[in-house]
């Protein structure tokens, strides 16, 4: 009876310990799970990676600043289309990004690249986005994209300011003018060349 009694506890214990690990035999781990170590999102495409992309809304909660770390894997630039659109469809923002190739940071104020905003009518802080994400010569996939405020510490800096938001449209028209003058005078100089050539005939 007691040797019965040593094989039925034997037996129970081998079957609870078989329940305790057969969770973890046939359920995924969760630390074995790809995913984005912060509240941003992660997409692979061919040749590109983005990571951790967000919006950041400003001050006045009407622009959202484009934050993610885009990963060129290859030799040569990419461009990067993110497109933001509503709910119903009627309102969206597309924005280009140049991806080096290696890593490169978006939305830093204190960053070598300045911030890009985007606006899409009735977004607010808290929501998602739908997004298209397309990389030139590799492919397009569609995510929702979280949209955030400064509420929490770690994103304080990228909310932009009036101030700031000045800032980075006088140097937008500062470039485009040199972009202008530069265009004028290449015009010029082609223009002078073939003058000084029907003179020449």
């Amino acid at each position: 009876m007691k040797t019965r009694q040593i094989v039925s506890s034997l037996a129970l214990a081998a079957a609870v310990a078989l329940g305790a690990t057969g969770c973890g035999l046939v359920a995924p781990q969760g630390t074995l799970e790809p995913y984005a170590p912060s509240d941003g999102i992660d997409v692979n495409l061919e040749g590109v990676d983005v990571r951790n992309l967000m919006l950041i809304a400003d001050q006045s909660g009407d622009n959202f600043n484009v934050v993610f770390a885009g990963v060129n894997k290859g030799d040569a630039p990419v461009l990067l289309r993110l497109t933001f659109v509503d709910e119903s469809g009627s309102s969206k923002a597309s924005a280009d990004f140049l991806l080096e190739p290696g890593l490169t940071s978006f939305g830093n104020p204190e960053g070598d690249i300045a911030p890009t905003l985007v606006s899409i009518a009735g977004l607010k802080a808290g929501a998602t986005v739908m997004t298209y994400i397309e990389a030139a010569g590799g492919g397009e996939q569609q995510r929702a994209v979280p949209v955030l405020d400064g509420t929490l510490a770690e994103y304080q800096d990228y909310v932009l300011s009036p101030a700031q938001l000045a800032v980075e449209d006088a140097e937008a028209d500062a470039e485009n003018d040199a972009t202008g003058a530069a265009s004028g005078s290449a015009a010029a100089a082609a223009g002078d060349a073939q003058g000084d050539e029907e003179a020449a005939q």
